[in-house]
């Protein structure tokens, strides 16, 4: 028994001793050996599995130690599982352009999905996703063009898949199945024949609300942009067109009607550093022209330049970069090498007359009449002709003055001036032109220039002006829920003449529909048609 205690109290006192000597001194004096140590990194705990702490094992007593030296038992070494961190996931409905999921658990730990809340069954993704449902549509409603009916997802917009038709019409004009009657005296087109028509003027409807003019036409490999409105935030939009239908970076005409920002932002763009992005920075530009006069400041009362200022620099880099600049009036003098009349084919039946507009060298309180006036002039093959004119935004008594110093024809598309506001498209005009057709280049609604909703764009006045000549009137794009959507969208006027004929056709093609200003919902409601109107 002696000896027991004897054995009991060394041993204790051993244990005693790793407080001060650690396992050195306990193995010294019943093992002696020294420690062979591997360092043992934390392994975290996990949802179900549990960790271990971060400690440092001898391989020769096969103890665990809390530092290296071996001074120190490690404490325990367990770390507790740390068990799901459950949310509930509620279920979705599929719809035919998104999956749908089933009602499910889902750790925000670990990720894992979970029949329950106590994680017994787990779901793999194709438990809990539901696949997109089959489109639907109503059997009565059809989408249609020029050509061509179909249906549409009435959830989603795709065209059903087997809906497409051809247009069949019977004795009424219209199409027997969907009902479609083809606008007026103007035959419809299509987007792929574009791009060979013989001419093709295209508006180009802005992306942002604001109203401004950006007109694009082609003729063979000849392009010429007119203006580059609204702001610099659609220059992009701008580009992108261009980049559609002009291949080899080069304009071989720019016409800049007058200085207002709605017509010269996008020829200046943004500048990065020293680097301005606009059309006269980044396209190789053959004829630039532009107006005579402005009654715009070179600078701010802060003394920085505006956007006029700006323009002029653009203007002469495109200069130095080989353009040859004229103003309106040196055309229409044919003076210092600028023609009154260019020719944009090799045939010479397609031509672009500069008109003399009196505020060319006389000055007049607004900005507007300063406008560069042309004529697109087509010679047709029976002896005929198309015009098609563009007038900026010259107000009345700019357009009074066309008349007088102009012989104007009868035309087949007018551009609309100042974007169909109450002070342009005047009688004194429109008896001469008498438009067949009419682009208006505006953010229908949008209050930008009026609070007053008659006179938004395009005007009451406008329509019961123009409703008296045409009814083939086309806006690019409206205001609706504070935002800027198509109406019509870009809107194109193209003649085309088939292989082996002689005489072809003006055709229209839009982005967004070809419905008539009168029979728009906008038009509906904010704008009545002119009694006797056509």
């Amino acid at each position: 028994m002696k000896k027991f205690f004897k054995v009991a109290a060394a041993l204790a006192a051993a244990l005693s001793l790793t407080a001060f000597g650690g396992c050195e001194m306990l193995h010294d004096m019943f093992f002696s050996h020294v420690h062979e140590m591997q360092f043992v990194a934390e392994q975290p705990a996990t949802c179900t599995q549990e960790g271990v702490r971060e400690h440092y094992h001898c391989t020769v007593c096969n103890e665990d130690f809390a530092d290296e030296d071996g001074l120190t038992y490690a404490p325990s070494l367990t770390i507790k599982a740390l068990g799901h961190d459950m949310e509930y996931v509620h279920q979705v409905a599929p719809t035919c352009t998104a999956e749908g999921n089933i009602g499910y658990y889902k750790c925000s730990r670990c990720g894992g999905t979970f029949a329950a809340e106590d994680g017994e069954v787990a779901y793999s993704e194709k438990d809990i996703v539901l696949g997109k449902t089959d489109h639907t549509y109503v059997a009565t409603e059809w989408e249609f063009d020029g050509r061509n009916h179909w249906h549409e997802c009435s959830a989603c917009g795709p065209t059903i898949d087997g809906s497409s038709a051809a247009h069949t019409y019977g004795e009424d004009g219209a199409c027997t199945v969907c009902g479609y009657l083809p606008a007026g005296d103007i035959e419809l087109g299509n987007r792929e024949d574009i791009s060979s028509a013989d001419l093709s003027i295209h508006f180009i409807a802005p992306a942002v609300k604001a109203s401004g003019d950006s007109a694009f036409i082609k003729v063979g490999d000849t392009e010429i942009l007119v203006d580059a409105g609204p702001n610099k935030s659609n220059l992009q939009t701008i580009k992108n067109y261009i980049n559609k239908y002009c291949t080899d970076g080069v304009l071989e005409y720019v016409i800049v009607t007058h200085a207002d920002g709605d017509h010269i932002l996008g020829m200046i763009g943004n500048k990065s550093g020293s680097t301005y992005n606009g059309i006269l920075y980044t396209y190789d530009i053959q004829t630039l022209i532009t107006f005579d006069k402005s009654n715009k400041d070179l600078t701010t009362e802060a003394g920085n330049p505006t956007d006029y200022s700006d323009y002029l620099d653009a203007v002469e880099y495109a200069r130095s970069q080989g353009t040859a600049v004229y103003t309106g009036l040196q055309c229409y003098n044919n003076q210092g090498g600028a023609q009154r009349t260019y020719y944009l084919d090799e045939e010479q039946n397609i031509s672009l007359n500069i008109l003399y507009n009196y505020y060319y060298d006389h000055d007049s309180s607004d900005e507007n009449n300063y406008s560069v006036c042309f004529l697109l002039t087509q010679e047709l093959a029976n002896g005929e002709a198309n015009n098609y004119l563009f007038t900026g935004d010259l107000e009345e008594k700019g357009e009074e003055y066309l008349v007088e110093y102009n012989e104007l024809p009868e035309v087949e598309l007018y551009k609309a001036g100042h974007h169909g506001s109450k002070t342009s498209s005047n009688e004194c005009l429109l008896e001469v032109i008498k438009p067949k057709h009419i682009a208006v280049c505006c953010c229908a609604g949008y209050n930008q220039y009026s609070s007053a909703e008659e006179n938004t764009f395009p005007t009451q006045a406008f329509i019961d002006r123009v409703g008296m000549y045409t009814d083939s009137i086309y806006v690019t794009i409206t205001y609706k829920d504070k935002e800027a959507v198509p109406m019509n969208g870009d809107i194109v006027f193209y003649y085309n003449t088939a292989e082996g004929e002689e005489q072809g056709s003006l055709k229209l093609w839009c982005s967004n529909n070809v419905t008539k200003l009168k029979e728009t919902e906008w038009f509906k409601q904010n704008r009545t048609w002119p009694e006797g109107g056509v």
